[in-house]
């Protein structure tokens, strides 16, 4: 058995991902309420893990229901069994760690000790710095457009556990959104444990590049502020942008996508952006 799946099983993970879902009343499996399932509950456990163990373990259909956006329309949220909710939380709490040693510090989504009044304060000090060209953006239909085909290797390449990842492909296959005519799957699960850890290892690539190039941002999931000190350089950005993201087989929101001086007109994560400071005759 792989390392990290040895792990994932310990009973030590097992009973703090357990603890973590004490207060959740989803069915244990599809028939068997929580309540059914508590009063045999060791053994319902023991016998996830060796159906795990033994590789016949299969994870339950998802539910799917859709909640009004804040912004107009709607967006599906799927709902996952109590058991496979436990093993996946298992494996965030292997996985998540050693994401974190990975990840950009510019990225606040999702993350252990990070939060949205940490990521919107980083904005406001890049623009005290005169950053104050912004590309405002957000990618189309993140969580449904994700390619599996992309996904997938760079999953690979971050677990290193074969029996792990055997488990991770289950979990995608029964959680896309939609497939191409040729059988190109796309799409995470939003409401699935481990869908915010997909989701930050897939556009880590996209954070390195912008790195790389020496583009200042912030990122809070799809949504991200890039900032350059004249127009040219933020038009500049989103033109790389749009290439990067193309190659990643996503695209940015035309309608939530735009160059612009920073103010309180810009609302990032909920809150107003400052105005800027310097003087009329620089605005690039």
């Amino acid at each position: 058995m792989g390392e990290l799946l040895d792990h994932m099983l310990s009973p030590e993970t097992l009973d703090l991902a357990w603890r973590r879902l004490r207060n959740d009343r989803t069915l244990w499996d599809i028939g068997i309420p929580r309540s059914a399932m508590e009063a045999h509950a060791l053994r319902h456990i023991l016998e996830l893990v060796e159906q795990v163990r033994s590789g016949e373990y299969r994870p339950a259909g998802l539910r799917r229901f859709t909640v009004r956006k804040p912004s107009g329309g709607q967006r599906v949220l799927s709902a996952l069994t109590l058991r496979d909710k436990l093993l996946q939380t298992s494996a965030m709490l292997v996985l998540s760690p050693r994401a974190e040693r990975i990840f950009h510090p510019d990225s606040f989504a999702y993350r252990p000790g990070r939060s949205v009044d940490m990521a919107f304060a980083r904005a406001c000090e890049r623009i005290h710095c005169n950053l104050d060209w912004l590309v405002d953006a957000d990618i189309r239909s993140f969580f449904d457009e994700i390619p599996h085909d992309r996904l997938l290797p760079r999953l690979r390449k971050f677990v290193r556990d074969r029996q792990l990842m055997r488990l991770m492909e289950r979990w995608l296959s029964v959680g896309y959104s939609q497939s191409s005519l040729f059988g190109r799957r796309r799409g995470i699960p939003q409401g699935a444990v481990l869908s915010p850890l997909w989701c930050n290892l897939y556009l880590d690539e996209l954070d390195r590049g912008w790195d790389r190039r020496n583009l200042p941002f912030v990122r809070y999931a799809d949504d991200f502020l890039l900032f350059a000190p004249e127009r040219k350089w933020a038009e500049s950005a989103l033109k790389w942008t749009e290439k990067q993201l193309g190659r990643l087989g996503l695209e940015l929101h035309p309608e939530k996508t735009r160059i612009t001086r920073t103010g309180p007109h810009v609302v990032f994560l909920g809150r107003n952006l400052p105005g800027h400071t310097r003087h009329a005759g620089k605005k690039g």
